[in-house]
């Protein structure tokens, strides 16, 4: 019997040719019982589809929230020819009763442990409507890596832990995950990764490093395990700025072939963060501790991509974009994510605009393509939707295409070689989304932009020299571009 499983493309993706392993469905081709051929069908690497022509007894369809209408579309294309479909991830385990108009079954949590007992079902014509995975395992069948050969993906993904020990209102993993931070066996990890034949790896823990005393042991342990066997990976990750607290996990980490990281530092702000319910040393001390664990992550050689958003009812709108700008260029941050405040479903924060009637688009499931974290769906006294858009195009500014080339090489030099480059390929593939998009026509240099920046490494800029005693100029307006009200 035939298993297909099914990435939807998102169809407002940022991403581009950023791809990284869809790991979950490779967890799923792992549990699913022998007799069974298992094929991947990812959107997100080969675009539009004919499902008239795909060949299954059974379909596994995941979603984020913005890939959920388009999900749902492609169900009723292959139930419309008899094929059963399954839909499981982290949308329809939030909206479970809306998955369910649309599929034959929904899968709720996580899949590995109640999968095999789902597929005994459908074989033996007993299929039920719903099925709920626990999220209480600490340990971690291999995935099935073979589904993704098919593909050129830019990075393998692993994973060592699953949960997060912190809680903001924005965020649906710990619905999804729970706030349990349950952690793999560290020599389990190392021998997986091991077997990897990918050099560029993404570990897509929503928190590698954690908070607590035994999360920081565990990853040292990790980092230390890893460098010993020598296995030659760069890898990337998302952490919290503790990270950085001090030298030793970002020194261990490098060693270990660390070469990014991710944080979500979300605001400048200290009422902001503690709106969101970041974690408690960042509600006190806000920008100067985030720029001190900023810089001792990048002594160490590893690059740090920094996610804030905006949009958050306690930030001041009339300065909030060049504040974020002022502090990327305070930080030397090497690479950029720019967010708009987005309730998701089960999260707090829609919980709350729901009820405080704040929500612009319900009409669902269609409106859910909507919420890209790229576009204002709520309502916000403080700035109209307009307004706000405007703002967050402000801080797309970061990303135009010299700006990225001048990043890449101070990154370059005073980060290491291979932060600048796992940094380079984050930022491009903003850089030629905003070019698609025409968010740079404003600018000075629009008629030299290329219609795509290539994934090469960037011509190193070259500056005029001063002449002796010049005053330095004072960086730049990031204002350049439409006008704000």
């Amino acid at each position: 019997m035939k298993l297909v499983l099914v990435n939807p493309r998102n169809p407002v993706s940022l991403y581009g040719d950023y791809l990284w392993q869809p790991l979950a469905l490779a967890y799923i081709a792992a549990a699913t019982p022998s007799g069974w051929d298992v094929e991947l069908i990812d959107e997100q690497c080969e675009g539009q589809v004919d499902y008239e022509r795909v060949d299954a007894d059974l379909v596994g369809l995941t979603a984020f929230t913005t890939q959920a209408p388009h999900a749902y579309r492609i169900a009723q294309r292959l139930r419309a020819r008899g094929i059963p479909v399954v839909m499981g991830g982290i949308h329809a385990s939030m909206l479970p009763d809306e998955a369910a108009r649309y599929v034959d079954a929904v899968f709720v949590g996580e899949g590995e442990t109640v999968w095999p007992q789902l597929v005994a079902d459908f074989e033996s014509g007993n299929l039920r409507a719903r099925y709920i995975g626990p999220t209480n395992a600490t340990d971690m069948i291999r995935p099935d890596r073979s589904i993704f050969a098919k593909y050129p993906y830019a990075y393998a993904s692993a994973q060592t832990s699953r949960g997060c020990p912190m809680d903001c209102s924005f965020c649906s993993v710990t619905a999804f995950n729970g706030r349990l931070f349950r952690m793999r066996d560290v020599d389990d990890v190392v021998s997986e990764l091991a077997s990897i034949p990918e050099r560029d790896v993404i570990l897509v823990d929503d928190d590698l490093n954690g908070f607590s005393r035994k999360a920081k042991e565990r990853c040292l342990a990790l980092f230390r395990a890893m460098a010993a066997a020598r296995l030659d990976k760069q890898w990337i990750t998302q952490v919290t700025i503790n990270f950085g607290d001090d030298d030793e996990l970002p020194r261990l980490a490098r060693a270990a072939g660390c070469v990014g990281v991710f944080i979500g530092l979300e605001s400048t702000d200290t009422k902001s963060l503690t709106l969101i319910r970041k974690d408690g040393t960042s509600q006190r001390r806000g920008v100067p501790y985030y720029l001190e664990n900023l810089a001792r992550i990048r002594r160490q050689g590893i690059g740090v991509v920094g996610s804030f958003i905006i949009g958050i009812d306690t930030q001041d709108m009339n300065t909030i974009a060049d504040d974020i700008l002022a502090f990327t260029d305070d930080s030397e941050l090497d690479g950029f994510n720019p967010t708009i405040l987005t309730p998701l479903p089960g999260t707090r924060d829609y919980a709350r605009f729901d009820a405080e009637h704040r929500i612009l688009f319900k009409n669902y499931p269609d409106d859910w393509e909507r919420y890209t974290l790229a576009f204002p769906v709520t309502h916000h006294d403080k700035i109209s939707g307009a307004g706000l858009m405007r703002r967050y195009v402000q801080l797309l500014q970061f990303f135009r295409p010299e700006r990225i080339a001048e990043r890449y090489w101070r990154t370059h030099d005073t980060v290491s070689p291979e932060a600048a480059w796992h940094a380079f390929l984050w930022n491009r593939v903003w850089s030629n989304y905003c070019l698609r998009g025409g968010v740079y026509r404003h600018s000075p240099l629009a008629a030299a932009y290329p219609a795509e920046v290539p994934c090469d490494v960037p011509a190193r800029p070259v500056r005029p020299s001063l002449p002796p005693n010049t005053i330095a100029m004072s960086r730049p307006s990031h204002r350049e571009g439409p006008s704000l009200p």
